[in-house]
């Protein structure tokens, strides 16, 4: 009987034994999850509920024949109000922003050439879609990227009677952003920026503008 006992005792001392060296603990599940975590410590929202207008000012001297754009020596001005929230950082210093602008006042004056006629043509535009990464946020001067798309409408058909009043734009740009002061920032830039109607109108022959411009950002 007492040899029947201590073998029992002794088999299911074993077997505790191995279930307690087969389960991990508690200890060992949460350093898991912090590995797990670790892997996506370079994206952080710390810090980013920040909404930001600005208020810019930009000039094209004259369009070139580019990639898409085939009006060439059309000068541009432009007069925007847009408005930043800043999403996530990436390794505590870079910052990706969301973008949205309205072009309070867009004015395209075309040089005659064969094939369009001088012209002045004045619209409005908005921009709902546009991003922004600013590099080294903490820094006073701070580098940016920025891309944007939207459309622009015009009192008349651009660029004549043969295109249409609404068109759509696409910009690609860079610049600085120099902090003032803690809450005031003003930036230089250049923009690519393309505007054409999509195939909307009977012709559809694009402008690209060079559009160098300035501004100031209240947070």
């Amino acid at each position: 009987m007492l040899k029947t006992f201590l073998i029992t005792v002794f088999v299911f001392l074993s077997v505790s034994g191995i279930g307690f060296s087969q389960a991990p603990s508690y200890t060992d599940n949460q350093e898991s999850n912090n590995n797990f975590g670790d892997r996506f410590a370079w994206v952080s929202k710390k810090n980013t509920d920040i909404h930001e207008m600005n208020f810019i000012v930009g000039y094209s001297f004259a369009s070139t024949k580019g990639f898409w754009g085939k009006i060439p020596k059309a000068s541009l001005s432009i007069y925007t109000i847009r408005y930043n929230r800043k999403l996530v950082t990436y390794n505590s210093k870079h910052l990706l922003e969301y973008t949205t602008e309205v072009n309070l006042a867009a004015n395209y004056t075309l040089a005659d050439t064969p094939r369009y006629q001088a012209g002045s043509y004045s619209g409005i535009g908005i921009t709902p879609l546009g991003f922004q990464i600013n590099l080294n946020q903490h820094n006073k001067v701070q580098p940016f990227l920025k891309s944007s798309a939207g459309f622009m409408y015009f009192k008349k058909p651009f660029p004549d009677s043969r295109g249409v009043q609404f068109n759509l734009t696409l910009e690609l740009g860079t610049g600085v952003e120099i902090m003032i002061l803690d809450n005031i920032s003003l930036s230089v830039g250049y923009k690519y920026h393309h505007m054409s109607n999509g195939q909307l109108g009977e012709i559809n022959p694009g402008i690209d503008s060079n559009i160098f411009y300035t501004g100031f950002t209240i947070f």
